[in-house]
């Protein structure tokens, strides 16, 4: 599968090459990290792009106690690589390889969220983050269950003490047993159920965080640990944490 765009092509397969590759790590739970997914002009193509869209009006601000961020969920045509790109992580050759690489039940179809709500292009500004806390395992628009979350950062020239690092944790002690710096071209997928703790260190005062947000669904749960009750986001008291 090749994409088209007027000045080239998504090479999808090439892409779905380095997927199959990728290693899934069991610590702390079921996840995969790997930088470099997509080529450097691929990629340059693409910032351009959203560098247009972060000027237009953003399709949700969300407002909560970690921050404001904003979230584009709306791609016009005239933005051809970046929805070439989102084409490519809702194809049917994509999920079948995030299937394969979570363990997804073979009765179970996988279906990604293409109104992508909470997610889409995200920008975090600075000072936001975001507590320690399992996801919401029902979504009431969808009417199925969040089992899979995949994000795609691009922060370009990255630096360490900027902040906005993915933390995941372990189960029991709730420490911090991965951090995952959100540089530019880094690609982390992980399972989401009721004991995959994680959370986002705090923005320093001149990062913007960006990121793709995509979320995945299944009709009933992927894992063992997720409940079949639907329930809300469940939070992790954070006050024994640095954060």
């Amino acid at each position: 599968m090749v994409l088209k765009r007027g000045n080239g092509m998504l090479n999808s397969r090439n892409l779905l090459g380095k997927f199959s590759g990728f290693q899934i790590q069991s610590y702390p739970f079921p996840h995969f990290v790997e930088e470099n997914f997509l080529e450097k002009s691929d990629l340059e193509l693409l910032l351009v792009e959203l560098k247009r869209i972060e000027n237009t009006i953003p399709t949700k601000v969300f407002d909560s106690p970690f921050g404001k961020k904003r979230e584009f969920r709306n791609f016009p045509q005239e933005y051809m690589f970046t929805n070439e790109l989102l084409k490519f992580f809702s194809s049917a050759e994509f999920l079948n390889q995030l299937r394969i690489s979570f363990q997804v039940p073979s009765d179970l179809e996988l279906y990604p969220d293409l109104s992508y709500d909470g997610g889409g292009y995200v920008v975090s500004p600075p000072g936001t983050f975001l507590g320690y806390h399992a996801d919401f395992n029902f979504s009431s628009l969808a009417n199925m269950y969040r089992s899979i979350n995949i994000l795609f950062y691009l922060n370009e020239n990255y630096t360490p003490d900027q902040g906005g690092e993915l933390h995941l944790l372990d189960l029991e002690s709730k420490t911090v047993e991965k951090r995952v710096l959100p540089k530019a071209n880094t690609i982390l997928g992980f399972k989401t159920d009721d004991v995959s703790f994680h959370g986002v260190s705090k923005n320093a005062s001149n990062f913007f965080r960006r990121s793709f947000n995509l979320y995945f669904y299944t009709k009933s749960p992927i894992s063992d640990n997720q409940s079949l009750d639907p329930h809300k986001t469940i939070w992790v008291d954070t006050s024994k944490h640095i954060h």
